[in-house]
């Protein structure tokens, strides 16, 4: 195999296995301290489209498998597993057009810099709760962000993308155009079946006075807590955004019940905040209410994810009661073996319905996240069977998950990111589009496990 072939037909960088710093390179795209066993033959850093075409042509003429990777945010490593690794990094061109609330925006973009360049229009985009994550992985999953029980899940947002094919072709996809590629690339996460280069997002009016307010509850409160917010959040406009965290405290775990209000006023703000914690239990401790644009959001919510460290997340969704999941998450932390990991669960029953018009097909009303996080090697294993034996807890009322934060490295074990619909249709629209398997690193890599 001859990389100067490869070199000499793009205007970006490319690192070989045989090239000093392939390991650190290697290293540096996964975003989690715990990085997965190195496979990447190759890492090519694409200047623009053109040289993602030519380096698809090329894995496709020497059967190498290709992954993009965006922001190496996913936490199983998935897009650093490819035999060769194509970084997005340099596609992070952004265009607003305020007139007709679209924008055109790199798959490199970050939700920090798209938020903040929107909110100096007025306008706003389900963007996604991490900031430093980019939009590429975020709205291939499908996207559950800021916002997202008003303004719907962020793929639904998707106009249309640029999307690079198996065969090194550049299509454009929407509605009207390639419907079964803008079908599965609006959920389909990494069973995707190419790389997209561009999106053109559909944008929305921005809330005028969002605004925060946290109340602190010990564990013995969770039922009462659970209890209050099934009646509360019933009641709430789909602009109430509500989240349970559960942390490690010095006599157990604690719950920080986060209401977040994304509203038109202040006077709104006000109401709607007062309206849902006029029942609330009594809590050890209240912060706000207090004014909380999304950019000043990711100020507040980047302490709880420090980088650098290990990491192993895994979610699901459900149906069932908010107390169940809630009672689940606090005994999981209370039995975490680091202070560091949390837990989070989401009540969305104000929210809006989702379409059936996408691949993102499993969602519920309430929605566990449990992130594992921890500092030394040593501490992998028993850090991952805790993080397994949580989510086995859960399986009684799940639903399924949200592949954008799934442990992907699981086997039969794993709940389902896919409806069985929607997975049949991926699986033909791969033989379709996909038929030598180029993009499908989720089967070719199912063995390769994060060490």
């Amino acid at each position: 195999m001859t990389y100067d072939i490869l070199k000499a037909r793009l205007r970006g960088t490319v690192i070989t296995v045989f090239d000093p710093g392939h390991a650190e390179a290697c290293d540096a795209l996964v975003w989690n301290g715990r990085k997965p066993v190195r496979q990447a033959k190759v890492i090519v850093r694409a200047a623009d489209a053109g040289d993602v075409q030519e380096a698809v042509r090329y894995a496709a003429e020497h059967g190498m498998t290709v992954s993009a990777r965006g922001g190496g945010h996913q936490f199983t490593g998935i897009a650093a597993r490819a035999d060769m690794v194509i970084d997005l990094a340099a596609l992070d061109s952004l265009r607003i057009d305020v007139a007709d609330r679209s924008a055109l925006v790199g798959p490199a973009v970050t939700n920090t810099r798209l938020a903040a360049a929107l909110e100096r229009h007025d306008l706003g985009f389900p963007v996604g709760h991490c900031g430093d994550v980019t939009v590429s992985g975020y709205l291939l999953s499908g996207g559950v962000g800021w916002n997202s029980g008003s303004w719907g899940i962020a793929c639904h947002s998707i106009l249309s993308v640029e999307v690079v094919m198996a065969d090194g072709t550049l299509l454009t996809a929407s509605t009207g155009e390639n419907p079964d590629v803008f079908w599965a690339v609006r959920g389909a996460g990494p069973s995707f079946f190419g790389i997209v280069t561009a999106y053109t997002l559909r944008l929305h009016e921005a809330p005028r006075a969002p605004a925060s307010c946290v109340r602190i509850h010990s564990a013995a409160q969770a039922e009462a807590v659970a209890d209050w917010a099934e009646r509360a959040v019933a009641r709430a406009p789909a602009t109430l955004e509500f989240t349970a965290k559960i942390g490690a405290g010095p006599q157990g775990p604690v719950i920080a019940a986060i209401a977040n209000v994304f509203a038109a006023s202040e006077t709104e703000a006000r109401q709607v905040l007062d309206d849902l914690f006029r029942d609330a239990p009594e809590a050890l401790d209240v912060i706000g209410p207090m004014p909380t644009p999304i950019v000043a959001l990711y100020q507040m919510t980047g302490d709880s994810t420090p980088k650098g460290a290990r990491y192993g997340v895994d979610c699901l969704w459900s149906d069932g009661s908010f107390g169940e999941a809630l009672g689940k998450a606090v005994a999981a932390i209370a039995a975490a073996p680091s202070a560091q990991s949390f837990g989070l669960v989401a009540l969305r029953s104000n929210a809006l319905p989702i379409p059936q018009d996408a691949a993102f097909s499993h969602a519920g009303r309430v929605f566990t996240t449990f992130y594992g996080i921890w500092t030394d090697e040593e501490e992998d294993v028993v850090n991952r069977d805790w993080l397994r034996t949580s989510v086995q807890g859960c399986r009684a009322f799940a639903t399924g998950r949200y592949v954008g934060e799934a442990e992907l490295d699981q086997g039969g074990l794993a709940l389902p990111t896919l409806s069985e619909a929607a997975q049949h249709r991926i699986e033909a629209l791969q033989q379709r589009y996909d038929p030598a398997g180029l993009f499908n690193i989720v089967r070719a890599g199912a063995d390769r496990s994060a060490a």
